[in-house]
């Protein structure tokens, strides 16, 4: 099956990361006459600015000078990866250098110009299969760690959330909530109206998990019927409180499909973290 792989040169968003003026301007020449939206290029000239502006602006791709002065490319790629920050990178550089090329691969960057030859052709094609691997990756990571009928993150990824929650707790001093929500009356609802009717109660509960959470917060779905809520930031327990009944009461309304009224109930339990 075909992915939907369609590249809008006048949608992308490019960050040009250098402090030469000459090096800038020639780049945004090039993605000028390569078809790009001369307003969706920005420009960052310090290190700093540049995870300014990666944190505060949707980015497709960033084109980072190796040559900083007095950081490097290396140091700016590293600090965006532990901010967890996804901008693809293309580094540049004023001459061709195997370590640096080497370099910036081992960092996870998408392509290594060299400035002198660098030229609009060369430009659009590098960002183009930058910024289409970069779908294709996500559409894989997507598919490895979100669940595909109730479109909440699966098992998997349940845990590495939950152990990131963990971590940050420690960190804050602040607590965890975790809720575990079993299915009440799911397996008859497959005995008796067929696996259709059990697939849409569990896209039926995803959605209505979804809208209940916080933004803070991950629904999980973990098995058949199972599935987990993450609860972080909350400013007291009465916060938490809230939210836990607002789960609780989603389900309170039956699930409609093809005409028969589903009356799904939930267990929960309740755990808070570090106690």
């Amino acid at each position: 099956m075909a992915l939907d792989l369609d590249f809008k040169h006048d949608h992308i968003r490019t960050l040009i990361v250098g402090h030469e003026d000459n090096h800038i301007e020639t780049l945004s020449k090039h993605l000028n006459d390569a078809g790009f939206c001369k307003s969706n290029v920005l420009v960052a000239k310090t290190y700093e600015d540049a995870l300014a502006c990666a944190v505060k602006e949707k980015i497709h791709v960033a084109l980072i000078d190796y040559d900083l002065m007095p950081r490097t490319g290396f140091e700016l790629m590293e600090e965006l990866e532990r901010m967890g920050n996804p901008v693809p990178v293309i580094m540049t550089a004023e001459i061709k250098d195997t370590n640096i090329d080497k370099g910036a691969m081992s960092r996870g960057a998408y392509g290594y110009l060299v400035k002198s030859e660098i030229d609009p052709e060369l430009l659009e094609r590098t960002i183009r299969y930058t910024v289409i691997r970069r779908k294709l990756e996500d559409k894989l990571v997507h598919a490895a760690l979100f669940d595909e009928l109730s479109k909440l993150p699966n098992r998997r990824a349940f845990f590495d959330r939950l152990t990131q929650a963990l971590h940050r707790a420690d960190r804050r001093k602040q607590e965890v909530c975790l809720i575990y929500i079993d299915l009440n009356g799911f397996k008859s609802v497959n005995d008796t109206y067929g696996h259709q009717a059990g697939d849409e109660i569990i896209r039926e509960v995803g959605r209505r998990l979804k809208q209940c959470l916080r933004r803070t917060d991950t629904a999980a779905r973990i098995g058949g019927d199972e599935f987990a809520c993450i609860l972080e930031d909350f400013s007291d327990r009465d916060a938490a409180i809230h939210v836990i009944n607002k789960v609780a009461r989603t389900f309170d309304k039956k699930i409609l499909f093809e005409g028969h009224r589903h009356d799904v109930g939930v267990s929960l339990g309740v755990s808070v973290y570090p106690e």
